[in-house]
């Protein structure tokens, strides 16, 4: 990848912002709670380096991830993380109180591959109109372990677009 200059890293955030941002509309509509975001940070950096940032301490901590393979006038692919003792509350307040603790397990993969898909695919809509450009969309992939693993290292060092926004649940 490029080195990319400031103006564009600007833009990039932008674009990110307006297309997370009718994502988290699309999160909130799922789970009936506000979701307040962050402003996106973009950057373009080795995927060491972003290990090291989301790896608390040695990187133990395990995370979902959702992944989306794309394609189009640019691909890759797409990848929405956050810390796996969060997933089970977002499925609850997806499915509802009507739904017992105890059988949220059983089908909080499906679920949080959905919500994975909704999201990502607000952002691939959003970002494809804003471009006038179209993507195709591979189905999406759940992943539950450490960043290391998640983001194991290919040979040679990549560098990668990584966009930091903090999406929370009202509760």
């Amino acid at each position: 990848m490029n080195e990319l200059t400031a103006l564009e890293l600007d833009a990039l955030a932008e674009i990110f912002n307006i297309s997370v941002g009718r994502s988290a509309s699309a999160l909130s509509e799922l789970t009936q709670e506000p979701v307040t975001m962050s402003v996106p940070v973009v950057h373009v950096m080795p995927i060491q380096r972003v290990i090291e940032i989301l790896s608390p301490g040695i990187g133990s901590e395990r995370l979902t991830c959702v992944s989306q393979l794309f394609s189009g006038s640019f691909s890759g692919e797409a990848m929405l993380m956050f810390p796996e003792n969060s997933s089970l509350e977002i499925v609850r307040l997806m499915l509802g109180s009507q739904v017992p603790i105890e059988q949220i397990s059983e089908i909080e993969q499906d679920a949080l591959s959905e919500i994975g898909n909704i999201i990502l695919n607000a952002c691939f809509s959003t970002i494809a109109d804003m471009l006038e450009d179209t993507f195709s969309c591979d189905l999406p992939k759940l992943n539950v372990a450490s960043i290391t693993e998640i983001l194991e290292k290919p040979k040679g060092e990549q560098t990668v677009l990584f966009i930091q926004i903090r999406l929370a649940l009202e509760s």
